[in-house]
């Protein structure tokens, strides 16, 4: 019985441990009447308010000007008329008026009761005064931070700001220290206000004319992504990434069209910037969160193709450790078994051998890599050739930084066009020959379907003209799947 009334108690304070982890994780703001023009921290009470106003943000709620407030409309005044946003002027008298009443509920008990509805009425309009004099410091931090031309933020001058066409790309920090040149506040509010702006700023729409859609119904739309392209834009303005392509596409194609404009599609995974194929988006918030969740939980099927060097067999595995390589800035390394230490991560990949290249082939001019995993000689390339090339189909089971490239490459047939662990030729392929070539959901909520072969890209041009060059055969996606479902692998690897 005590046993039974310890377990109670156990599975009691659990629950309450969760509750509070629950509410601690909920928005400041949540629930809250009053909040924080600076820093969206809400509160029930103003007087609350009031006193947090001046510890965070005294220049909203003072009856002066000085500080960051007046030095917020000197930048103002130096901004390009075409850009500057019209502020209404200040009373100094409603100004003072204002900051009396901030004085007074600073004043005021925490547990006064109730305010009259007069009290009320000074306290919104003070809390509305104090909005529109952080709308003005926003303003001016944010054409600092984003805007300003390298050689246009001379401080002393009274002179008209020059203005970069292209926003400026710097890190936060020093995005920060620019802004702080011109005005006087905290890093820690800074931060905050800089980030509030990226997320208001509206993703760029690119030109749809070069978005290669594959597949599209009311809940998915897939691309064939191109080399060259990143996935995601480096800066919210910035646009020139698969993101903004798909923008452009849903924007172009709902203007068109009648009834409301669609959302933007959200990415649901990521290629890198030289590899191309499936790149898969949701129309649906609700369905992108559930799909982000199964690529965490590795319920997703990926097939990628990758033109090698060498003769592999018909089909092999490579299961070993990855880990950061620590005198080089992206790379990773195979860890040899039984050295694994604390920073290795268990990685496994399925390959199977599509094609050949033919015996009479003869060499073709290679180089090795930056950091080539395999032995020269038995590639070829210590010759600075080699005679004969493969396609490749790998299958991972686990999703590391650079786990395809590395483990072919340590297994003896390397990527062609790799240029960290790969082989360089410039006869074949200016990137590395590497497409995702198919991508399968598993477990998706009900009523959600995909289609039945899965999400399928054809090989972009470059690697069928560098199979036509090697004297392969180009075989339809489908075709290579077929052949790669057909290898005798464990039950259930590589099968979907």
């Amino acid at each position: 019985m005590a046993a039974m009334v310890e377990e109670d108690s156990w599975d009691t304070g659990r629950e309450k441990k969760r509750t509070r982890m629950k509410k601690s994780k909920e928005p400041k703001g949540g629930g809250m009447e009053w909040a924080c023009p600076a820093c969206a921290q809400g509160v029930r009470y103003p007087e609350r308010l009031a006193r947090h106003m001046v510890r965070c943000c005294p220049e909203l709620c003072a009856a002066s000007t000085d500080g960051p407030l007046g030095q917020a409309r000197a930048v103002a005044g130096r901004i390009p008329k075409e850009l500057r946003t019209r502020a209404a002027p200040e009373d100094p008298g409603e100004a003072e008026r204002h900051g009396l009443c901030w004085r007074d509920l600073r004043a005021r008990p925490n547990k006064a009761g109730p305010m009259t509805p007069d009290e009320e009425r000074r306290a919104r309009e003070a809390l509305a005064f104090a909005a529109a004099r952080e709308d003005e410091i926003r303003s001016a931090a944010s054409f600092l931070a984003f805007h300003l031309s390298s050689d246009g933020a001379d401080v002393d001058s009274e002179s008209e700001f020059k203005v970069q066409q292209t926003p400026v790309t710097l890190s936060l920090p020093r995005r920060i220290e620019r802004v702080r040149e011109h005005l006087s506040l905290g890093t820690d509010r800074l931060t905050k206000m800089l980030k509030l702006y990226i997320r208001s700023e509206p993703l760029v729409a690119d030109d749809a004319g070069d978005f290669d859609l594959v597949y599209e119904d009311d809940v998915w739309l897939c691309a064939n992504k191109p080399p060259f392209v990143r996935t995601a834009p480096r800066h919210r303005f910035e646009g020139n990434s698969m993101v903004n392509r798909a923008i452009g596409y849903v924007r172009g194609k709902s203007g068109a069209q009648d009834g409301p404009p669609q959302e933007n599609p959200r990415v649901l995974h990521r290629l890198d910037m030289d590899t191309s194929g499936v790149l898969l988006y949701s129309k649906d918030r609700d369905v992108a969160a559930h799909v982000q969740g199964l690529f965490r939980e590795r319920k997703v099927s990926k097939k990628y193709l990758c033109i090698c060097c060498g003769d592999p067999p018909p089909h092999f595995v490579v299961d070993t450790a990855l880990e950061r390589m620590e005198d080089h800035e992206v790379a990773m390394r195979v860890v040899p078994s039984g050295r694994e230490t604390s920073q290795s991560k268990p990685s496994k990949t399925l390959f199977v051998t599509v094609a050949r290249s033919p015996k009479g082939l003869g060499p073709v001019g290679a180089r090795p890599s930056e950091l080539h995993p395999y032995d020269l000689a038995k590639v070829g390339l210590d010759r600075g050739a080699c005679a004969s090339f493969c396609l490749i189909c790998a299958i991972p089971l686990t999703g590391r930084t650079h786990q395809i490239r590395l483990h072919v490459a340590s297994a003896g047939f390397p990527i062609v066009g790799d240029s960290l662990y790969g082989a360089l030729s410039d006869e074949l392929m200016p990137r590395q020959a590497l497409h995702a070539f198919k991508l399968t959901l598993g477990g998706l909520p009900e009523g959600v379907s995909q289609p039945g072969t899965g999400f399928l890209a054809p090989l972009p041009r470059d690697m069928a003209s560098c199979l036509g060059r090697l004297g392969m055969e180009c075989k339809s996606v489908e075709e290579i799947d077929s052949i790669v479902r057909a290898a005798p692998f464990q039950e259930g690897e590589g099968k979907s």
